[in-house]
């Protein structure tokens, strides 16, 4: 086996040479190019994919496989790891799993430059608390969710599009790879990294800023225990030195005075994983530097950069804390909110909202109670919301020509958002059952 890994190591060094990327050196684990020029450059597209084959290939607790591909053809992978090596997806359903999303927007890198350290720390690990997590849980990274947007360091896809307000639709590459992520895995939780900035100082400038989904159609236990992640997160973010607050919320002197983002917008991932019964988590780090660390100097833009991923790691390295001390619970969270709203859709006992937020009291309009009790939709809508359908795990019936979509199913809380007019992002104008 040591023989084996020689062998391709050596190939790696010598088609490293060819490529004009740095090789890596032998005696010790891969490193990326941003750690190489600390932090004087971003990771290249192929500098990531020589660092994730070198990883997976000396690594047996890591493994990657190519989830999707963007317009201009550029790989969607998944990384996932375990002890001695990853369970895949039939294990992984079985036991806790948490689910890293990097890079949705182009430019936004740190969060990327995060996911490749902390995967390869992983990966490499020698720390008896993080082996053990490897040997019960399952911990994937999409390193890039948008390389294309990464590419040409821009927020949207090769088409412009904002992949993170495309989680109910499903229409781009991206998102779609996500969400069959999502279905098939079924993590428990998801965090998606993001940066923002430039800061406001003193009303917004935190280093780090969170939030939990806001919808309010997410199963409340859900909401709740995301809520108690971000608080979680937040105060070990101070712990380890940086400033971390509620994103979208302007303060002074801790008083709250504008929000002025962060809402129960069922496209953003946050909210569409809390939709499917996920801790689905924001976490956002500020590209300006806050004066308050360095009082009468100025760090250079490396040390900016070092910054904001450094701040990215330590909150993958306390989620994955959280993980460790609460992953039993949380999967008995996730499949009791899954059984939850079978039972509410069964019953109609909750109302469905096509508005408001956790922050944000829904109009009267806005209210649906009693709810729908399913969908119907002729063919063509089907065909047209086909993808999505399959993607959320969406379960459909023929009726008399057309197709059925009875409420009484895990994914209850998706199913108005997508088909109902009354929905702000809905695809089709499906028409909504009283009876069933």
């Amino acid at each position: 086996m040591r023989k084996f890994f020689a062998l391709v190591w050596a190939a790696m060094v010598a088609a490293a040479v060819v490529s004009g990327i740095p090789a890596y050196a032998a005696d010790e684990p891969p490193r990326t190019e941003f750690e190489d020029s600390e932090g004087g450059e971003w990771t290249s597209h192929e500098g990531e994919l020589e660092f994730l084959k070198a990883v997976t290939n000396l690594s047996p607790r890591a493994e990657m496989e190519v989830i999707g591909q963007t317009k201009q053809g550029r790989p969607l992978h998944l990384v996932s790891l375990g002890a001695p090596e990853p369970v895949g997806v039939g294990k992984a359903r079985k036991r806790p799993t948490t689910l890293f999303v990097c890079t949705q927007h182009g430019n936004e890198p740190a969060g990327r430059e995060a996911c490749l350290i902390t995967l390869r720390d992983l990966a490499f690990s020698d720390d008896p608390e993080i082996v053990q997590q490897l040997k019960e849980q399952t911990i994937l990274y999409v390193p890039t969710a948008n390389p294309d947007g990464r590419e040409a360091n821009s927020r949207g896809n090769s088409n412009g599009t904002d992949v993170n307000r495309d989680h109910l639709n499903l229409e781009t590459l991206e998102a779609q790879a996500i969400a069959r992520v999502i279905r098939d895995w079924e993590p428990e939780s998801v965090l998606d990294l993001h940066e923002y900035g430039p800061s406001l100082p003193v009303i917004y400038d935190d280093e780090l800023l969170l939030l939990w989904p806001r919808n309010l159609n997410v199963d409340e236990q859900i909401h709740d225990t995301a809520v108690e992640l971000v608080e979680h997160l937040a105060e070990e973010a101070e712990e380890n030195g940086y400033s971390a607050d509620e994103y979208g919320q302007y303060e002074v002197a801790d008083q709250d005075i504008h929000q002025s983002a962060g809402d129960g917008d069922e496209g953003i991932s946050r909210n569409a994983t809390g939709l499917r019964h996920t801790l689905g988590i924001l976490v956002e780090s500020a590209v300006t530097a806050d004066p308050r660390n360095s009082p009468g100097e100025v760090l250079s833009e490396a040390e900016v950069r070092l910054r904001r991923v450094d701040s990215q790691v330590v909150i993958v390295d306390s989620a994955l804390r959280f993980m460790r001390a609460q992953g039993d619970g949380t999967a008995r969270l996730t499949q009791g909110a899954m059984a939850r709203k079978i039972k509410e859709g069964r019953m109609g006992s909750a109302p469905v909202y096509f508005g408001g937020a956790d922050n944000e009291e829904p109009s009267e309009d806005d209210v649906v109670d009693p709810p729908p009790c399913g969908y119907l939709l002729t063919k063509e809508q089907a065909k047209a919301v086909g993808m999505a359908l399959k993607l959320h795990d969406i379960r459909t019936k023929g009726r008399t020509g057309d197709v059925f979509v009875t409420m009484a199913q895990r994914s209850e809380p998706i199913i108005p958002l997508l088909l109902d007019e009354r929905g702000a992002r809905h695809s089709v104008a499906a028409e909504p059952l009283d009876t069933c």
